[in-house]
């Protein structure tokens, strides 16, 4: 009896509503209040995050300022070449700068732009207050380096530090582009010499090929020559350059349609990654070899520079707009409709008899003088002053 009784209270569920409905109300009051002190905090962060936005905008519009000065150095208001050390105000930091939308001043940012690592390097730091520097409800600090790659514009379509070779169905012309000045078609200190027919020369404006002087410049003084060829520091530069591209290579490389070119600047080392000299091991150089159908491009023509601590090989039915500076012998053997437009420099720093263009009679390599095709690499190398990749820090101050 006993039993059935207590079995009867445990199990009896009568009374059982009010204390759910009580650890319900609690609940409910506890979620109220949470998204009461929400209601309340989210407005304050949003609008933190709002000035903390247009802070950074502030500071950005510092760093702008300061690339356009770097790129606009004949300009009253830029910054003149070589950089000045300390820069003249604004850009030494000593003056704040208000930014204003629509007649207002929204802002303020002190830029300061300091020599960077290479000669060709910038460092900016852009500090941004919003609304004033005086009572700034943010502060937004902008750090990055700026990069500006050099480009000497060589003298001919095709210039060789030494001997040249020209045969086959080449055609090397100058006389579309003179953008940039009057330039032969061929440029040489030592001889140049064509071989059958077929093969052309041109010089600016000229409609008859190969003739001496205006077409081909050949037996011209290395000191002439010379002030179009990189230093090593020049090289240092494009190295470090396509190192953080992504575009950097050593040895011997070879580019092909199972192995595609990408767009950019292009440096292919020698082995031991050291400059190269006329003494060099010549098993130390660089060895690039490009074969038709390479490009990685949609388009199907490589846009850049190729720089090269070494030999290059073209064959094949290649397209380039771009630059091409090889540090010892160039050889191009073209099919097809295959083209380089823009120049070629060969320095020939150990081989000075041996850059030969299509002494294959079946090839028919061409390479088109275009001087903002070589300065600009077809659109893809930087000809002002842009940000370095990975350089660009943004920090609460």
């Amino acid at each position: 009896m006993r039993s059935r009784r207590l079995i009867q209270i445990l199990t009896d569920e009568r009374g059982a509503a009010l204390p759910l409905a009580l650890i319900a109300m609690v609940m409910l009051t506890t979620l109220i209040v949470a998204f009461s002190v929400l209601a309340t905090t989210e407005p304050l962060i949003a609008n933190n995050q709002l000035t903390v936005a247009q802070a950074r905008a502030v500071a950005e519009s510092g760093v702008e300022r300061a690339i356009w000065a770097l790129n606009n150095d004949t300009n009253a208001s830029g910054l003149v070449a070589p950089l000045p050390t300390p820069a003249p105000a604004p850009y030494d930091g000593s003056a704040a700068v208000n930014v204003s939308l629509g007649g207002t001043t929204v802002g303020v940012y002190r830029v300061t732009v300091t020599p960077g690592a290479a000669a060709n390097e910038r460092n900016i730091v852009s500090l941004g207050f919003l609304p004033s520097e005086a009572s700034p409800r943010s502060k937004q600090r902008i750090q990055v380096t700026v990069i500006k790659l050099k480009f000497l514009d060589p003298p001919a379509a095709l210039s060789v530090r030494g001997e040249l070779q020209v045969g086959g169905n080449t055609n090397i012309s100058a006389k579309e582009d003179t953008s940039c000045g009057a330039k032969p078609g061929s440029f040489t200190t030592g001889t140049t010499t064509v071989q059958g027919g077929s093969a052309d020369v041109y010089g600016a404006g000229n409609t008859t090929s190969n003739e001496a002087g205006t077409d081909i410049a050949q037996g011209q003084p290395t000191a002439a020559f010379d002030q179009y060829l990189l230093t090593d520091s020049d090289m240092a530069m494009l190295k470090a350059y396509a190192k953080s591209q992504g575009t950097y290579y050593q040895g011997t490389v070879a580019f092909s349609a199972s192995n595609r070119l990408p767009n950019g600047v292009i440096f292919v080392d020698s082995v031991s990654g050291n400059p190269v000299t006329a003494t060099s091991d010549p098993s130390d150089m660089a060895n690039l070899t490009i074969h038709g159908n390479a490009p990685s491009s949609a388009d199907g023509i490589f846009h850049g520079w190729l720089i090269v601590n070494g030999s290059l090989a073209i064959s094949g039915n290649f397209q380039m707009w771009g630059y091409g500076y090889v540090q010892n012998d160039l050889t191009y053997t073209g099919t097809g409709t295959g083209q380089i437009v823009g120049a070629m420099l060969s320095r020939n720093i150990q081989d000075s008899s041996s850059t030969t263009i299509d002494t294959n009679t079946g090839g028919n390599a061409s390479i088109v003088y275009d001087c903002a095709k070589a300065r600009e690499g077809g659109g893809f190398v930087p000809v002002s002053y842009s940000v370095k990749a990975g350089t660009y820090k943004e920090l609460s101050d």
